[in-house]
Order: structure tokens, then C-alpha cells, then sequence
């Protein structure tokens, strides 16, 4: 028969799991703008802005990176989940 958890074990497991979502978050790099093709063609912020807020509403933050050839890398960030503590 194994001992019942403590709520101050409930606690340090939620607090443990919330450290790990923020200080490791999961990151995606959904698609790249190439640096050639920036300035020369014509690319739409309207579907950025439409992707920006649909991975806003999944739960994702939006970043944009430079390239190491001068393009655009966006990358989703998953925000991390607030705990329910126990009470």
C-alpha cells in the first residue's frame, strides 16, 4: 500500500510542471519568408495577421527571426499553462 500524496507534494509537482512550460516552452517554426523574395515580391501581413491570431487562439505566441541568410523565420511559442493549485 503506497502513502497518500500531501498537498504540499500536490503543490510542488504543480509548481515543478509550471517551471518546466516556461523555462523549456515549445517552439515550432512554422514557415520562413526568404530574404530574396522580401522585398521583391509581395508579401501579404493580412495572412500574417490571420495566422497570428489563430495561434493566439491555440494558445501560441508569435515570433519573427532573423535568418542567416536575411529572411524571416516565424515561430510559434506555446505559452505555458497557468497550474490549478490544490487547495
Amino acid at each position: 500500500m503506497s502513502k497518500p500524496v500531501t498537498p504540499y507534494q500536490r503543490l510542488l509537482k504543480a509548481a515543478n510542471e509550471y517551471r518546466t512550460s516556461v523555462q523549456y516552452a515549445s517552439t515550432r517554426t512554422m514557415w520562413t519568408y526568404p530574404a530574396d523574395k522580401i522585398q521583391t515580391e509581395s508579401w501579404g501581413m493580412f495572412g500574417l495577421a490571420q495566422r497570428v491570431a489563430a495561434a493566439d487562439s491555440l494558445g501560441w505566441d508569435v515570433k519573427l527571426r532573423l535568418n542567416a541568410d536575411g529572411g524571416l523565420a516565424v515561430i510559434y511559442v506555446k505559452r505555458p499553462m497557468i497550474p490549478e493549485f490544490p487547495e
